[in-house]
This record gives C-alpha cells, structure tokens and sequence, in this order.
C-alpha cells in the first residue's frame, strides 16, 4: 500500500509540472493553440490531488512521526486554500 500510494504520489508531482509548463505556455506563448489551459483551473485540480496523495504518503510513513504530522497538516492546508480559490473563482 505505502508504495502504491508513493508511486501515486510521484505520478501526480509529475503532472503537476507538466500542467504547469503547459498553462505558462499557453498563457503566455500559445493561447490559441491549447485553449483548455488558459485558466488555471487544471493547475489547481493537479495541486489538489498532488497534496492530498502527499499528506496520505506522509500519514503511512512510520518514521519522525510529528514532523510527518506538521507536513502532513501544511499539504492539507494547501490543498484547502486552492480549493477555497477555486471556489471563489480567482484563477
């Protein structure tokens, strides 16, 4: 499980950054070529998912259990400002 959710966690990390070079390039080179990421809204859905697979890898490592813990909180704490922008419709 602890290694299923590890790969997972570098998966999304991966398109994460791949989400982000294509939405600075579209913003700012190519906006009529890929329109679907002019907004940011895939960039947060990627930083969404990436810090709640994160917080769940850093809850099932066993080692230095409370500075899992606080880095477990900030990837939370992250994940929830991007949705509360998401909500508010700042892009």
């Amino acid at each position: 499980m602890k290694k299923v959710i590890d790969g997972l966690g570098w998966v999304s990390v991966a398109l994460t950054m791949v989400t982000l070079i294509i939405t600075i390039l579209t913003t700012y080179l190519y906006n009529t070529y890929i329109s679907r990421f002019y907004s940011c809204e895939y960039l947060q859905i990627c930083i969404i998912s990436t810090m709640i697979i994160w917080a769940i890898n850093m809850q099932l490592d066993k080692k230095e259990r409370r500075q899992n813990m606080l880095n477990s909180a900030f990837c939370v704490l992250i994940a929830a400002g991007t949705m509360f922008f998401m909500y508010k419709g700042v892009f």
